[in-house]
């Protein structure tokens, strides 16, 4: 009973072991059979790890190196892709090839990046899979590769990035390779045009210059033979006078030993003597003056040769490349509703006014007032209402308008009215085009000798001026009111209306980028100026370049250049000096900066030579009171105060400006400054006429010759009694009226700064003209 028992309990056991096995193999099949591709998926993963793993010991990294990521996601791709879904494993083969291209790609590029000395994977960061693929066969190291090795490894990624593309999808790349084609045929045929009209153009201009170089050829050569010509007969002339010479010489021996010198021999010889000077005209005396020999050496000099220039022809550019200015304004409304708050706020102080003229411009209108009367009725006539009445109530007016900027002018220039200017809400553009298309600059270019646009006044009429006329004109403002975009305005309009035979300039910019973009114009006498020791070397030049002309007027027998073009042939061209920042150049030589610019201020008018001065600092210092004198033109920005405007203006004024090119324009005829808003004048206008004039070639034209002679000098690098040094000079004769001298008595009498005097005594000390002396007290004379 037992032993059975025994049998069915193990019996019992087994069947449910059994069981449970069978159990388990039928879930773990339902769990294969519910969640097949993310056990596949973790088993893969787990066999890339152990891939990775593998790769990254020692010499297995070198093989790899980064590779093995874009690799290992691919080959983790294609394993669940054979495993679970083999199916579409031939469907999908275009995603399986472009991904393989992709991710070699991926490994050439890191193939091509150089790697840390001492990383994993070797020498780059794609191991030798991204060298295979990025370089061979050709083997080049970090320390010897050009850029030919670096352009054939980009191309081979590009390469296989492009059969990616194709791959994965022929028809997008089918189009987008015939558009690229079109596209590169296209840019392919205006690179053909493009370069053909550049030769022609290329072959013109070497015509040309060939023809102007035979010219020049052939006048040198004429040249040449008159002046052998004239050294033959130089020549002969002297052998004729040294001949003469020796035979009198000769016979005034033979009367010397003879011991019977007469009267009559004596006159005889005179007289012979007289004949031959006067037969021998090209020598005149024997030995020649200093200022006879100064004289000569001037005359040597020729002026500047403009032969092949005349015989080019210039084309001025068009003003089509200007810029139209948007329209704008405000309306009659605005205008009758202004008027009406002006006239009601005077009345509520019992100021009798009528609004009987309105000028309407770019940035402000003019208000006429008409002073009404007061006390007045039938059996009195009463009293006008004072001007001054009205200008007193200038806040009250500010205040009803609801703009602090308003500016009186009382009365009107012309007109018996006081005006209000009153800005406007909506300001009109105003562009240089503006001002060249109305009917007025087509008169006045005709006239002028040197147009030049500024704007439009206050009335909306083109405000013109000529430079020929002004003649030197003196620009200021604060920063952004407006003066570089005023001398670019003036700089525009002179270059599109005269060309390089009527017109040469010369420009100073020492802030670098206002005036250097007219670099390679033909009308520059010299290159634009940025530093300020060069423009002192440039503008001692100038001086010369003057002295020059005034000797060509003298030996034409003409005062002014006006004259000597009407009367020459060749015509003598304009000089027009810009100066964009006077305040640099007065703080590295103010002394120097102000005798040249004084002096060709003084006498350049005849010559031709006009200035253009501008500044953002007009104070004392800068705008001193002989530049003032000799610059009888101004033109006023915005600025800070009224003291600055008294400076520029000797008024107030500019201080009520708006800024952003309104200005007050006061040329030398007229006693009162009127309003204009300059014209405004882009970068893309700009190099527009320069590049239609560098487009335009054109001979070679003179250039200012500058002289270095005094550069040291002026500097004050080397000062010394032996060099002759003026201020030395005045220093020992001011020694021979004094017993003592000291360093603030050389200050006054030679109006020189500390340093400088200083610098004199101590030169007097070392020869020996004063004495030694006590800290502080002046020096005995020697």
């Amino acid at each position: 009973m037992s032993k059975s028992t025994s049998k069915k309990a193990g019996s019992n056991i087994a069947v449910k072991t059994g069981r449970a096995i069978v159990s388990v193999a039928k879930l773990v099949g339902r769990l294969l059979v519910a969640a097949p591709s993310q056990f596949w998926f973790v088993v893969a993963v787990a066999v890339v790890a152990a891939v990775a793993y593998f790769f990254f010991q020692d010499d297995t990294g070198k093989l790899v190196g980064w590779s093995a990521i874009p690799l290992g996601l691919w080959l983790v791709a294609t394993l669940f892709l054979i495993v679970f879904n083999r199916a579409q494993l031939f469907d999908k083969w275009r995603w399986v090839v472009s991904s393989l291209a992709l991710g070699l790609a991926i490994s050439g590029s890191l193939g091509i990046f150089y790697a840390p000395l001492a990383a994993f994977s070797g020498e780059t960061f794609g191991g030798d899979i991204g060298i295979a693929i990025s370089r061979l066969p050709f083997e080049w190291d970090r320390f010897d590769v050009g850029i030919s090795e670096y352009a054939v490894a980009w191309v081979r990624v590009a390469a296989l990035v492009i059969i990616a593309f194709i791959v994965v999808s022929p028809r997008w790349a089918k189009s987008t390779g015939s558009g690229i084609l079109q596209v590169s045929v296209y840019v392919f045929a205006v690179i053909t045009t493009g370069a053909q009209s550049l030769y022609h153009k290329f072959e013109n201009w070497r015509y040309e210059r060939a023809q102007v170089k035979a010219l020049q050829k052939a006048d040198s050569e004429a040249y040449d033979a008159d002046q052998v010509a004239h050294g033959a007969e130089t020549t002969e002339g002297t052998a004729n006078i040294s001949s003469e010479s020796s035979d009198r010489s000769d016979s005034s021996s033979d009367a010397e030993d003879a011991d019977t010198p007469t009267e009559e021999s004596d006159e005889l010889a005179l007289g012979e003597l007289m004949v031959v000077e006067d037969a021998a005209t090209p020598i005149t005396t024997a030995f020649p003056t200093e200022s006879e020999v100064e004289a000569a050496e001037e005359a040597a000099t020729p002026p500047p040769d403009y032969s092949a220039a005349h015989r080019y022809p210039w084309k001025l550019p068009s003003q089509e490349m200007l810029s139209i200015a948007k329209p704008g304004g405000i309306t009659q409304d605005e205008i009758a509703n202004t008027s009406s708050k002006v006239v009601e706020s005077l009345s509520q102080f019992g100021i009798d006014v009528s609004v009987d003229q309105v000028r309407q411009g770019p940035t402000v209108t003019m208000y006429g007032l008409s002073p009404g009367w007061k006390g007045r009725s039938e059996e009195n006539t009463g009293q006008r209402v004072r001007v001054d009445t009205i200008l007193n109530r200038e806040k009250d007016i500010a205040l009803a308008l609801a703009s602090p900027n308003l500016r009186f002018e009382a009365p009107v220039p012309g007109e018996s009215v006081v005006g209000i200017e009153v800005p406007n809400s909506h300001p009109t553009e105003v562009t240089l085009r503006s001002v060249m298309d109305t009917p007025q600059w087509e008169q006045f270019k005709e006239t002028a000798a040197l147009p030049v646009p500024l704007g439009l006044g206050s009335g909306g009429d083109p405000v013109m001026a000529d430079l020929a006329r002004m003649p030197h004109t003196l620009v200021a403002g604060s920063t952004g009111s407006g003066k570089s975009v005023c001398m670019n305005a003036i700089i525009t309009g002179l270059i599109m209306t005269k060309t390089p035979l009527e017109l040469r300039l010369i420009m100073i910019d020492p802030k670098r980028v206002e005036l250097t973009p007219y670099q390679g114009i033909p009308h520059l006498y010299h290159p634009v100026i940025v530093e300020s020791d060069r423009a002192v070397i440039v503008l001692r030049s100038l001086v010369d370049e003057m002295m020059g002309r005034f000797r060509q007027l003298e030996q034409a027998g003409v005062k002014n250049i006006a004259s000597y073009n009407d009367k020459m042939p060749e015509r003598m061209p304009y000089l027009v000096i810009l100066v964009d920042e006077l305040a640099d150049l007065m703080l590295t030589a103010a002394g120097d900066v102000e005798r040249l610019l004084v002096r060709l201020a003084q006498l350049g008018r005849a010559t031709g030579v006009h200035l253009v001065v501008a500044t953002q600092r007009p104070s004392v210092d800068v705008v001193t009171g002989l530049i003032k004198a000799n610059f009888p033109s101004r033109i006023s920005f915005a600025v800070m105060s009224q003291i600055d405007s008294r400076t520029i203006l000797d008024s107030v004024g500019a201080e009520k400006l708006l800024g952003r090119g309104d200005m007050l324009y006061m040329p030398i005829d007229k006693p009162k400054p009127s309003r204009v808003q300059g014209a405004f004048l882009t970068d893309d206008e700009i190099e527009g006429v320069v590049s239609a004039y560098q487009n335009m070639g054109g001979p070679v034209l003179p250039e200012l010759v500058v002289s270095f002679d005094d550069a040291g000098a002026e500097n004050g690098t080397t000062s010394s009694a032996t060099d002759g040094d003026s201020l030395f000079d005045q220093a020992v004769s001011l020694t021979q009226s004094q017993k003592t001298l000291s360093v603030s008595l050389l200050q006054r009498r030679l109006r020189i700064g500390y340093p400088r005097a200083a610098r004199l005594m101590d030169e007097l000390d070392d020869e020996g003209v004063v004495g030694a002396g006590e800290p502080g007290k002046p020096r005995p004379v020697l």
